[in-house]
């Protein structure tokens, strides 16, 4: 073997070590993840497995195209589909980082441009509760033992926490979800491949920044995903329909 230092695309340091045979085959690797934790990764080429996609790692691979004329149409229709369907039912997923996954619930308003979840962390338990409008997020944290579902009315706490700019790759996912209500996705599409989410035929079609929409035959969102700088996909699940319009009024004392 020829053990080797070499930049890879995801940046890290130092630079993680390659062990090659002499046809240039790839057989271990060992570096260090962006939080400082040790990976060493042995590749046994004697054993291939069936490989499954991974929805973090960008799930299917697929023949990328350019649009037709009618999936086009779809796209730039969604911003006038979305307001007339109100809102969606959410869920969130969000790897963001080797030990901090997120999870989260609630709902989404196009008619209000807001959205309302609790955002729980795995391991840890804890919980947080998300008020998010384009380009400002407002949270207040709860306990660990508190209900996995947004609290109705919203909290005082909530509603009085200072809205600061999306501060991390879920913010800036479901942020991206309610500007679609008044923009339709500018440059040039693609549509990565045909899928499958909560039962039905959807177009996966990536969008300029890093973003994908699950579209289903009618034009409407079952799915949005955003690719972080790591080159993860966070995603939120969506079922569309009427909910409520307009953040919920305090809780009484």
């Amino acid at each position: 073997m020829d053990v080797l230092q070499a930049p890879l695309a995801v940046p890290g340091d130092p630079r993680p070590t390659l062990w090659l045979d002499a046809d240039a085959r790839l057989h271990r690797l060992a570096g260090r993840l962006a939080d400082g934790t040790p990976v060493t990764v042995e590749l046994s080429r004697a054993d291939r497995p069936t490989l499954h996609p991974v929805d973090a790692l960008g799930g299917r691979p697929g023949q990328p195209r350019a649009l037709t004329d009618d999936e086009a149409e779809r796209l730039a229709a969604l911003p006038a589909r979305l307001r007339a369907v109100g809102g969606a039912a959410v869920t969130v997923t969000a790897p963001l980082g080797p030990s901090a996954t997120l999870r989260g619930t609630g709902t989404l308003s196009w008619a209000t441009s807001s959205a309302y979840l609790v955002v729980i962390e795995d391991g840890s338990g804890r919980r947080t509760l998300r008020w998010v409008r384009p380009g400002r997020v407002a949270k207040a944290h709860r306990s660990p033992d508190g209900p996995a579902t947004p609290p109705t009315p919203m909290p005082p706490g909530l509603l009085a926490a200072p809205a600061r700019p999306p501060g991390d790759d879920l913010d800036r996912l479901i942020d991206a979800a309610l500007r679609a209500g008044t923009h339709a996705p500018d440059g040039d599409a693609v549509r990565v491949r045909e899928d499958r989410v909560a039962d039905r035929t959807v177009d996966v079609v990536e969008v300029p920044g890093g973003r994908r929409w699950w579209l289903d035959r009618g034009g409407l969102p079952r799915r949005l995903e955003l690719r972080t700088g790591s080159g993860v996909w966070v995603r939120l699940d969506l079922t569309p329909g009427r909910v409520s319009a307009g953040p919920p009024g305090p809780a009484s004392r």
